[in-house]
């Protein structure tokens, strides 16, 4: 998840060769099924305090077995006339078989005038190796980007796809309820708690496409994505 503050197993020999003579079938249906959206696009308006703020949008391309995810936020606000926030975020992610392995970001905050993030994470046998303009990291294998528009994986651990780093969040289903889309009109989806050093809550509809997001910010702002 983007935000304002600035950074927001190895298996014994018996059990991996046991695992190596499974048939390949059984291996990917280990893999959860992804659902995609109509058009292989999701679009989001963006608002802060019901205020318009910006843009969000998630791209998906798919060959064979191999699912490109390509999301772009831009986000800015004005005082005065005068800019004082601008944001923006681009984030490739590719995924085998069902399973992330490999993600490219790039953030900007003014422009580049404060803040500029590159990161780079590629799971590996043992773990996923990040690489980031402030140095290297290793994060566990199982990690997943918070990206949001995968439900599947916010019950495990998550990174930040703008630093890298692990976040601390634990997610808790809390039922179905409304959640605002574009033009103010209302869905019932599932919704999903995400609490821990940020609070942010998801929602996805009944073919588990994301649907909306309001979090928190260190300012206190409420920020809304509501689905177009």
């Amino acid at each position: 998840m983007t935000s304002f503050d600035r950074r927001t197993l190895i298996a014994g020999a018996i059990a991996a060769a046991g695992a190596a003579s499974l048939p390949r079938a059984s291996a990917a249906a280990a893999a959860p099924a992804i659902p995609l959206p109509a058009g292989s696009a999701l679009h989001f308006d963006v608002y802060r305090n019901g205020k318009p703020f910006g843009k969000y949008q998630t791209l998906f391309n798919v060959v064979g077995n191999v699912m490109t995810i390509t999301s772009d936020v831009a986000m800015s606000m004005k005082i005065a006339n005068m800019t004082v926030f601008d944001y923006q975020h681009h984030c490739e992610e590719i995924w085998r078989d069902g399973r992330f392995a490999e993600m490219r970001s790039h953030s900007l905050r003014d422009k580049g005038k404060t803040e500029a993030d590159t990161v780079t994470a590629v799971r590996g046998d043992f773990d996923i190796r990040v690489t980031t303009n402030k140095g290297p990291l290793s994060i566990p294998i199982e990690a997943n980007p918070l990206t949001h528009w995968n439900q599947s994986t916010l019950q495990g651990k998550l990174f930040n796809p703008q630093d890298g780093l692990l976040l601390d969040l634990s997610a808790h289903p809390m039922g179905r309820d409304a959640v605002t889309i574009a033009k103010g009109s209302q869905i019932t989806a599932n919704h999903w708690a995400l609490r821990g050093a940020q609070t942010l809550d998801e929602w996805y509809d009944d073919g588990g496409i994301w649907a909306g997001l309001k979090a928190i910010f260190p300012d206190k702002s409420i920020i809304e994505y509501r689905r177009v």
